[in-house]
């Protein structure tokens, strides 16, 4: 009898813990997640810009509207360059201006180093992606 008690108690504990994660993150209802693996060879004229600290540029055929490549001076980060706080549409792919980038749909305005909302509506960051480098390769996926 005490076994039974003490499986039972030890199934309802699990259950009531793990039955239901509250811990999840919001997933972003305006940007889906789509697979990607892009590669770009920064030895290429179009993309040595991103040679030089604080520079960026737009992949495009990778993510949703493309993706925002940028050099913090130390490492690189990818970011989708849809506006995360509204459906993509004809206008919401943002243009990247040296630390920030902007949405001309809505003038929402974000961080390149962080990902964070400067200004504008909207509850949601950057997409970020995944971004390796292996010499002058720059892998970027999802």
């Amino acid at each position: 009898m005490k076994l039974i008690f003490r499986i039972s108690l030890l199934i309802s504990f699990l259950s009531f813990n793990y039955g239901c994660d509250k811990n999840v993150p919001n997933q972003n209802p305006y940007l889906q997640n789509i697979g990607f693996s892009r590669e770009i060879n920064l030895d290429l004229p179009q993309y040595s810009s991103l040679k030089f600290a604080n520079n960026s540029i737009i992949v495009y055929n990778a993510g949703i509207k493309g993706v925002i490549v940028f050099n913090t001076g130390n490492s690189f980060l990818a970011w989708e360059a849809s506006d995360p706080n509204h459906y993509p549409s004809d206008c919401s792919t943002m243009t990247p201006d040296q630390f920030t980038c902007e949405c001309s749909c809505e003038g929402n305005k974000y961080s390149l180093y962080d990902g964070q909302k400067i200004s504008g509506d909207g509850n949601y960051s950057l997409k970020p992606y995944r971004i390796y480098q292996n010499g002058n390769i720059l892998t970027i996926s999802n």
